[in-house]
């Protein structure tokens, strides 16, 4: 699903909005303060992270074997 981040400029709070396209880009308001005057942002890279590093070691469903699937 298509879920952005966008900035409100009047009232400085971030908030998520879901889009399908270009024009509901252009119709996001501030949920907080109405305002029009906001920017989709970048958002910064999810994952599954742990103790052993992105996606790998005991806590990752993905693969079994060596931490590179190597061996």
């Amino acid at each position: 699903m298509p879920i952005y981040e966008f900035k409100c400029y009047d009232c400085g709070r971030v908030f998520e909005k879901l889009c399908f396209t270009k024009e509901d880009e252009r119709e996001v308001k501030c949920p907080y303060c109405g305002s029009k005057d906001v920017e989709k942002i970048i958002s910064a890279f999810s994952g599954i992270f742990g103790t052993s590093g992105f996606g790998f070691g005991s806590g990752s469903s993905c693969g079994g074997g060596s931490r590179f699937g190597i061996g």
